[in-house]
């Protein structure tokens, strides 16, 4: 018993004397964590300090950052990550310049990688007097440029993250909604009209985003709910990427926006704010076969707060597009096979109306069938060179005096909202052309004829007879090169058209339109 006693008290002595050696190292080892601790939090309060910060951070929110400080942060910013890079796109009426900044990962790639891979574009204060997309565009460009998240890096190697801060500088610089002409810019993008837009357009039509997020405030409102939100709703974005626009918005954005804090609301009101109008961007991002996003801070709320809204947003996007890269890029993609098709099949093209609006009490404007494309003339297409160019417009030459677009191609989404006489905001008066059979002739103006006694364009057959023999006897001339009588008869014709018209035997649009034909006419054969 004695020898197991103390078998067991040496038991006892070892166990001790081990715990008492062990808590020794343990301790110095929970030293050396602390310090290790220290000295990572030091690190990262060095960081920290070194990371740029924009004018409106420095102020803790008492002032928005300015034009001159966005390009001295922009500057830092490159200086201090290989993956960002930024130019001047365009500049302003006041010499004020457009910054693109592109954030990749583990560089920025070069412009033509850009293009042939996949972006998207998220866009600040295009309206100068609500600065809030503007700060928080900022942020998180610099914010992408140090980051350590997996997902977020895995985003940056997939796609580039393509940011233009301030479209509309003089207006900033103002406070005012339009630019220093007074245009509000977000009116402009079917017009095409200021030197803001059109350097956004180039952006969007060289490289062709996925998701293109457009940053708004609300200046009156307070609140009630914050954040609204709103995805492309014109009729003629491609059914399938209209469907995952909007379901970014329901099923990300605003519960996402949601959980950071905030409440949401969608954007706008029949029969004015939140339509399907081609002018604005959320829509054209649509008809451009990307996602449009619009966010609408209110313009009220302390400033700070009106940021961190806006930011939220900005993040679900991204969480978005890494959740659903492949879907996304694939949709957007097919989106303009599929309207190209819809182009060559003469699907029917709206002029006006708005999805998901009361279509009984908002009717729409419906080309039914669309035609196959427009002719105009040369001097028309001078005048929309900068839509040609800047919509990459696939056109065709006719004859002497003659531009045919075709509604076969991707961008067959805004030819007849360019061209069409019906349209609201058309920029030329194109002949709609139903029979691609030699377009610029008189007897293709004959088919026009055709078609719009089929459509019921006409009082009766007899009308409709009248005007179509008075075609066939210009078409015959036309054949044997008599360009004297091609231009009488095409006077004759002119005249005659102008009595149906009076007499109501013949529709306005129908008069309207084979009067501009027999014009086209006149100007090749005289």
């Amino acid at each position: 018993m004695v020898k197991g006693l103390l078998q067991r008290k040496f038991l006892h002595v070892v166990v001790i004397l081990t715990m008492v050696l062990a808590i020794g190292p343990m301790s110095a080892m929970a030293e050396q964590s602390k310090d290790h601790k220290a000295d990572a939090t030091v690190q990262q309060a060095k960081a920290a300090q070194n990371v740029p910060k924009t004018g409106f951070e420095k102020r803790d929110g008492d002032g928005w950052t300015t034009t001159e400080e966005e390009s001295q942060f922009l500057k830092e910013v490159a200086s201090k990550s290989d993956r960002v890079t930024y130019s001047v796109v365009g500049t302003s009426n006041e010499h004020r310049p457009l910054n693109l900044v592109k954030v990749g990962f583990p560089k920025a790639p070069s412009d033509a990688d850009i293009a042939a891979g996949h972006n998207i574009l998220i866009m600040g204060t295009p309206h100068g007097n609500e600065p809030s997309g503007h700060e928080a565009s900022l942020m998180l460009l610099r914010d992408l440029a140090f980051t350590d998240d997996p997902d977020l890096l895995e985003t940056l190697k997939d796609a580039t993250i393509l940011f233009i801060p301030e479209p509309n500088p003089d207006g900033r610089e103002a406070n005012t909604r339009g630019n220093a002409d007074g245009i509000d810019n977000n009116r402009d993008h079917l017009k095409l009209e200021t030197p803001e837009i059109q350097a956004v357009e180039s952006v969007i039509n060289k490289f062709q985003p996925d998701i293109v997020v457009d940053a708004h405030e609300r200046p009156s409102a307070k609140g009630n709910p914050d954040l609204e939100v709103l995805w492309a709703r014109n009729f003629n974005v491609d059914k399938p990427l209209y469907e995952i626009s909007k379901e970014m918005v329901q099923d990300y954005v605003r519960p996402d926006v949601e959980n950071a804090g905030f409440t949401t609301g969608l954007y706008g009101n029949p029969p004015g704010s939140g339509s399907g109008s081609e002018q604005i961007l959320r829509n054209m991002s649509g008809l451009r076969h990307s996602i449009g996003l619009l966010t609408e801070a209110p313009g009220q709320q302390e400033p700070k707060r009106r940021v961190e809204m806006q930011r939220a947003a900005m993040d679900s996007v991204l969480n978005f597009y890494h959740e659903r890269f492949d879907e996304v890029t694939g949709i957007t993609e097919q989106s303009k096979v599929n309207k190209e098709e819809d182009g060559a099949n003469q699907k029917p093209f709206y002029l006006s109306g708005t999805r998901d609006w009361d279509q009984t009490e908002y009717p729409p404007t419906i080309l039914d069938p669309a035609p196959k494309g427009y002719l105009i003339t040369d001097s028309q297409a001078e005048d929309i060179n900068r839509h040609i160019h800047l919509f990459s417009l696939k056109t065709e030459k006719v004859g002497n005096n003659g531009i045919y677009v075709s509604m076969k191609q991707p961008m067959m989404t805004i030819v007849p909202l360019l061209m069409d006489h019906g349209a609201d905001f058309n920029e030329v008066d194109g002949i709609p052309i139903y029979d691609t059979d030699n377009p610029g002739t008189a007897g293709n103006a004959k088919s026009l004829a055709d078609f719009y006694q089929e459509q019921g364009e006409f009082k009766n057959d007899q009308a409709a007879a009248k005007v179509i023999a008075h075609l066939t006897v210009i078409h015959h001339a036309e054949q044997l090169g008599q360009s004297n009588k091609v231009v009488k008869h095409l006077k004759g014709f002119k005249v005659l058209v102008g009595q149906q018209e009076q007499n109501e035997n013949i529709s306005d649009r129908a008069a309207h339109m084979l009067n501009n034909y027999a014009d086209y006419l006149l100007e090749k054969w005289q």
